[in-house]
């Protein structure tokens, strides 16, 4: 098993370091990192021979957009206009297919061994509300359509890692689901990204580590041999279901434009999303039985200080 921890080519991450040889020392003890892309690293912080994997860009609401769904877009968005904007300034769907094969062209690029692709989508109003317009069958199956179009005819060997989220789409909560999104993606290198924190969502009434740790194990059970695409993990933890539940009963006034309404969002999916050590006893036995080929240690921190108590933690855990 291959370990690394999550890393961005933002001003955020790369300024806590003043130099590659500052930031190896951050990496002692890892394999390597697995890169989000924000655009260069200028002062090339992140040496490119440490980066393992990386994960593809992706967007929130995207499945009106592959529709064409304008009714659908300009209810999100304000007007089309604006959608344009969030799309590198086009309304053709086919822009899904282009950011793929751009991801793909930066993973070939850095040589890494895995790529993650996010699969799920949620608009704004959604994400508070938890009433959603379009099912785990709709997302998978357009998910399939746009990843067989941009990867037709690859085969260079790059470790496509398709991973859960807790919203319409792949969830790893129903095995039928798991089933239909893995026969249906040509690919023929792909595997699954388990993300723990992520699984934790699913079920709002969780209120301890150990019980999510309980949780995850009988959703292994319900996938039986399916299990056996799991080949990485991101390792984490946010126990916020009673959050969730609160926030369905009383949603918030989400405001007038999709600036407005965007920003509520980001605080919001910070609340549920904390990206926290997973440190209770048993995790490291979970981790054992799920035999990934790569660990991610993916945490949402405020400075180097509390990323490096964070990365101490999780390794203490699975000691």
């Amino acid at each position: 098993m291959k370990y690394t921890f999550n890393m961005t080519t933002s001003s955020d991450d790369v300024e806590r370091y003043t130099d590659s040889a500052d930031f190896c020392r951050q990496l002692q003890g890892f394999d390597g990192v697995e890169l989000m892309y924000f655009g260069e690293d200028e002062r090339h912080i992140i040496p490119e021979n440490r980066i393992l994997g990386l994960h593809m860009s992706y967007h929130m609401n995207w499945l009106d957009f592959w529709n064409r769904d304008e009714t659908a877009l300009c209810r999100e968005y304000d007007d089309l206009e604006t959608c344009r904007m969030q799309y590198g300034g086009t309304l053709d769907p086919y822009r899904l297919v282009e950011e793929f094969r751009r991801d793909h062209a930066l993973a070939r690029r850095f040589g890494v061994e895995y790529m993650v692709y996010h699969l799920s989508d949620c608009s704004l109003e959604e994400t508070f509300t938890y009433r959603f317009r379009h099912t785990d069958e709709e997302v998978i199956d357009a998910a399939i359509e746009i990843i067989n179009e941009a990867t037709a005819g690859m085969d260079d060997g790059v470790l496509l890692l398709l991973e859960n989220l807790w919203l319409p789409g792949f969830r790893f909560t129903r095995p039928d689901m798991t089933e239909r999104l893995l026969s249906g993606v040509r690919y023929p290198n792909v595997g699954l990204m388990l993300d723990t924190g992520h699984l934790l969502h699913t079920n709002l009434n969780l209120r301890s580590q150990q019980e999510g740790i309980a949780y995850i194990h009988r959703l292994l059970d319900q996938h039986g041999d399916l299990c056996r695409y799991i080949r990485g993990v991101h390792l984490n933890q946010s126990l916020t279901g009673a959050y969730c539940q609160e926030t369905m009963r009383n949603p918030p006034v989400l405001g007038e434009t999709y600036g407005e309404r965007c920003t509520k969002m980001f605080y919001h999916a910070f609340a549920v999303d904390k990206h926290l050590p997973f440190s209770a006893p048993g995790i490291r036995e979970l981790l054992e039985r799920i035999d990934p080929d790569y660990c991610t240690f993916e945490f949402i921190t405020k400075d180097r200080q509390q990323h490096s108590a964070f990365l101490c933690a999780q390794w203490k855990a699975l000691c």
